[in-house]
């Protein structure tokens, strides 16, 4: 007679087993491999939680194996649903779970995936829309907040300058994100490539600083596309980006505020971009007068 486990496996269209309760089984064996490998390159990767699961199946991202503990088992139904019958579904005891990630971040529903091919600059580039640039952000909650904003204002692709991760399947960059990385380009880069490229496409790079001179406001009057550059909170831009920049706006706060997130002036700039562009009367003045409107002069570097 089946197990109940083997019997909401089935009944979800996937292929299940009875609990697992063994950290040396081929299954966790595989996964605690994957959690620890340190290659820059690798062939498969963990995503965790539902949300991101189906955002990456969406994304055409192919799912190895599913993975969820026994209370998990009403959410595998979606999985099902968004065609996952193939990937082979294991559940695990609670024990096994807590070993497998130990100290790290617990999830109770994730799934192993092959990594897909990587976003070049190119891919970017041939996207509309403006492209943000982060340079020197490195905690991932910020930066996955960023590419959420990114996507949700339909910029082109996001780049990441000196953001410390190795691969853009980062898995605490896909919880960050909420699996949006894999809805639009995120790259990894170096400045002199990002730079060639944008001089070749004809971007411009506009940098976003608390002490720039410009109001942000200003953006939305540049009628053509923008490489928005944002630093940490800390330290800004690199000097090389900043050097490189056309276009320098900040956000006007109150004076008792010293500066803003990077992931709140982000979703800011965006937004602002977006609603002065799809304007009519914005867009013919902006016809007019060209982008140089706000560009009128050499403008001081911000920090």
């Amino acid at each position: 007679m089946a197990s109940t486990a083997e019997r909401v496996g089935r009944a979800d269209g996937m292929t299940a087993g009875t609990i697992i309760g063994d950290v040396g089984h081929p299954a966790v064996r595989r996964v605690r491999d994957i959690l620890r490998s340190s290659a820059v390159r690798r062939r498969t990767f963990v995503i965790d939680d539902e949300e991101n699961i189906l955002e990456a199946v969406r994304s055409g991202v192919r799912l190895d194996s599913v993975y969820g503990t026994v209370d998990q088992q009403s959410r595998h139904a979606p999985l099902a649903a968004a065609g996952l019958t193939d990937a082979p579904f294991h559940l695990l005891a609670d024990d096994v779970v807590a070993a497998l990630f130990g100290t790290d971040r617990r999830s109770r529903l994730f799934a192993l995936a092959r990594t897909p091919p990587p976003a070049v600059l190119a891919d970017v580039i041939a996207r509309p829309g403006d492209i943000v640039v982060l340079d020197g952000v490195r905690l991932m909650g910020n930066v996955g907040a960023v590419i959420r904003s990114a996507r949700a204002f339909d910029a082109a692709g996001v780049v990441l300058l000196d953001s410390g991760v190795p691969t853009v399947v980062d898995r605490r960059l896909v919880r960050s994100s909420r699996g949006t990385v894999f809805a639009m380009p995120v790259v990894l880069a170096d400045a002199g490539e990002l730079q060639r490229c944008l001089d070749r496409a004809d971007i411009p790079v506009a940098s976003l600083s608390a002490r720039a001179p410009a109001p942000l406001s200003e953006a939305g009057l540049v009628d053509r596309r923008l490489a928005l550059l944002m630093g940490s909170e800390r330290r800004g831009a690199s000097a090389r980006m900043e050097e490189g920049a056309a276009l320098r706006f900040h956000v006007p706060v109150s004076p008792a505020v010293e500066s803003l997130n990077v992931s709140v002036a982000a979703a800011i700039a965006l937004y602002e971009r977006r609603v002065r562009m799809s304007a009519p009367a914005i867009r013919k003045t902006t016809a007019a007068t060209g982008w140089a409107a706000v560009h009128t002069g050499p403008l001081s570097a911000s920090g």
